[in-house]
């Protein structure tokens, strides 16, 4: 680290950056537990971040625009709003001014999906549809509407984000610090898998290769453009990922809710893996958590706390700095959250599903 330091930072991200492109262009397996891995300067500015908002509105009036101009969160992830068909005109680079301007300054990173097609974007085209074009592979497995996970290794839909005049160079022009990345765990979706295969690539070094090229277009751009991945924890065993990433946010560690946010969370995980499926754990859920456990079996309410612990603490111990989101609105649920997450060394939210409410910073 020491070392790192002293070297030239704008020099350092080009060539980590650049690395971690070119080592995901061919198709076999990345080797695990390397070398520890090399931060970077970018994580200082993350080190400061102790509160953080979640906010994915697409139309924020003025009094929760206000609210967060006038919080002690250090953070924002936003929705870019801009890119959404019914808000092209939306003012986005004045928000963000607001909050870097705000009488406590606030990082600003913008909300994007990576492994699925969204149609209400300003990219989805009247006839689009799951297999047209060939690269739409299927519908959201946890009913997300209008979520349809894709062949990320595409050039079509690599063009569409960092292409001339692609998403992430608009995201770039009006001022955002960095990219917060959903659906990295895309490699893992059945119809991904399936795609991959057809098209000879391997879908998890197809997505850590996505991952880097993005890392690369900002910072080439933008040297101290920060990168955060949410989700796909176990990635925490690549070092390769975490070299590209900043941190890695995690969300439904403990607690999670529906897509149609009914309910809004308080949804407990299976505390260990012992518990998982069992008829005790069922039991214990309340009727609606155990509706979406039946209706959703490839859920998180289908995998442990104790496994996502496992990796985002390894992770964490290699010094990757940790998020985590989990959905709850019960005070008591939320409260134990804050505590626990903390006690692991992790940087905590917590909020209803939708995300769409401003909740003050919980000291």
């Amino acid at each position: 680290m020491k070392l790192l330091k002293q070297l030239s930072g704008v020099l350092v991200l080009l060539i980590l950056v650049d690395c971690a492109s070119q080592a995901y262009q061919d198709e076999e397996a990345l080797p695990k537990e390397k070398a520890a891995v090399v931060h970077t300067d970018r994580e200082l500015r993350l080190d400061e971040v102790s509160h953080w908002f979640y906010y994915l509105g697409f139309e924020p009036d003025d009094d929760i625009i206000e609210q967060i101009v006038n919080s002690t969160y250090d953070m924002v992830v936003m929705e870019p709003i801009f890119i959404d068909r019914e808000n092209t005109d939306f003012p986005i680079a004045e928000v963000i001014s607001q909050f870097h301007n705000a009488p406590h300054f606030k990082l600003v990173i913008a909300y994007i999906d990576i492994g699925q097609a969204e149609d209400w974007r300003t990219y989805w085209q009247p006839d689009w549809r799951i297999g047209n074009p060939d690269w739409i592979v299927a519908s959201d497995p946890d009913g997300w509407e209008g979520n349809f996970p894709v062949a990320y290794w595409n050039d079509e839909w690599r063009q569409i984000w960092i292409g001339e005049n692609g998403y992430l160079q608009s995201i770039l022009d009006v001022g955002f610090d960095g990219i917060y990345l959903d659906w990295v765990e895309a490699y893992s979706d059945e119809n991904v898998i399936a795609a991959a295969a057809r098209d000879n690539v391997q879908p998890r070094e197809e997505m850590i290769r996505w991952v880097a090229d993005m890392a690369a277009f900002c910072r080439t751009q933008k040297p101290d453009f920060l990168v955060i991945g949410q989700n796909a924890a176990e990635l925490a065993e690549y070092d390769e990922y975490l070299a590209i990433v900043d941190a890695i946010a995690q969300e439904q560690t403990w607690f999670d809710g529906a897509a149609d946010n009914n309910p809004p969370g308080d949804c407990p995980l299976p505390r260990t893996n012992e518990d998982v499926e069992t008829s005790e754990y069922v039991s214990s859920l309340s009727r609606k958590c155990r509706r979406m456990y039946y209706d959703f079996p490839d859920s998180t309410l289908h995998v442990s706390s104790e496994e996502y612990i496992y990796y985002l603490t390894l992770a964490h111990d290699k010094g990757t700095i940790i998020f985590t989101i989990d959905y709850a609105v019960e005070p008591e649920n939320m409260e134990w959250v804050y505590k626990t997450s903390r006690e692991l060394g992790f940087v905590p939210f917590v909020s209803e599903r939708a995300l769409s409410l401003y909740l003050d910073p919980v000291e």
